[in-house]
């Protein structure tokens, strides 16, 4: 008897052609049309995505001060039908997960990585935090790209960006893993097939995981188990500006130092002088200073290897020297988005 879980949507993925993957013990769409082609729907125009397999799990606000302990943001303070990015921290100040919170005036929606689900549920249990998992009784659906807003605003109303809704059947926020605008909608399993019949009768384009690593790699945004991991601190990972919360919370000694002193690990976004992708696990170094890489491919957008590799200092020089298939390639370290 196989454990792999499967979305409400695993047939359609099928009847579409999809090249279908194990995925974090889900069954999940890699493809449909080529992950290049998907990744310039998204660009260009708008794509969905199935992101079911997504943990989801409602929380109680009245334990919002507990919750608040265990992140290093500041969720307790912000609006409610806000969004917000934030990280599940370690006593040591590791990341355990990064997650969205959708707060509403009644309760908190928390989206968890799938392969944290279970993670973050015994974590919560540990500290004493009520939810509900509601992970296999609803969908999400990320519609993204240039034209996403436009072709679902005669669906939904929209939010203003890092916003949250509930109307009618749905759940969501304008929120999103690929460097667009776009909206991450829950709903009943028993509505999904009709909502996705409209967005593709609007031009809305199936899109995989293939397509959503490119895309959020181009975008500068980590992905847990690469660019974040139990070893690697929000600080470490460039995620400073994740570090709001004023109150006392799980790690901060470790990550207020961090700040102060600057003594960590140093993630960093680089290109690769050659067509060489330079991809997880390759090792480098700047300055005297080693790396490893957490992340590399290539930008579709911009033609060139792109990624991010992990210093265990800063290192000085910009110029980065990977090993490659025995031979040194050379890159350059960058200091701002790869699309800006």
């Amino acid at each position: 008897m196989s454990d792999i879980k499967s979305t409400s949507l695993y047939e359609f993925h099928l009847s579409k052609n999809a090249k279908v993957i194990d995925f974090a013990g889900w069954s999940m769409p890699f493809s449909y049309d080529g992950t290049l082609k998907e990744h310039q729907y998204v660009r260009e125009a708008a794509g969905y995505f199935d992101v079911s397999h997504m943990g989801r799990l409602r929380l109680s606000y009245s334990q919002i001060e507990e919750i608040n302990y265990l992140i290093c943001s500041d969720l307790k303070n912000i609006s409610n039908k806000k969004a917000l990015y934030s990280i599940f921290t370690s006593e040591e100040g590791t990341a355990i997960d990064d997650v969205i919170f959708w707060k509403f005036e009644d309760d908190l929606i928390l989206i968890c990585n799938a392969s944290n689900t279970s993670k973050i549920k015994t974590h919560l249990d540990i500290h004493s935090i009520n939810y509900e998992d509601i992970t296999m009784n609803t969908d999400l659906i990320a519609v993204q790209g240039k034209n996403a807003i436009e072709i679902v605003s005669s669906l939904m109303s929209i939010p203003e960006k890092f916003s949250t809704l509930k109307e009618g059947k749905f759940i969501y926020a304008r929120t999103g893993y690929t460097g667009e605008d776009g909206l991450e909608v829950m709903l009943d399993p028993n509505d999904t097939l009709s909502f996705i019949n409209e967005l593709e009768s609007k031009g809305v384009k199936p899109c995989g995981l293939g397509s959503r690593d490119t895309l959020r790699l181009e975008a500068s945004l980590p992905l847990y188990g690469f660019e974040l991991t139990d070893d690697i601190s929000p600080v470490e990972a460039g995620l400073k500006w994740t570090v709001t919360n004023k109150s006392d919370y799980l790690g901060k000694e470790i990550i207020d130092y961090q700040i102060e002193s600057k003594e960590h690990k140093h993630l960093k976004r680089f290109k690769l002088n050659a067509k060489q992708i330079a991809r997880t696990g390759t090792a480098c170094s700047s300055d005297g200073v080693e790396g490893i890489v957490t992340s590399g491919n290539i930008s579709p957008v911009l033609g060139y290897p792109i990624g991010f590799v992990l210093f265990k200092t800063n290192p000085s020089d910009d110029l980065v020297e990977f090993e490659i298939r025995g031979n040194l390639v050379e890159g350059n370290l960058l200091y701002k988005r790869f699309l800006s």
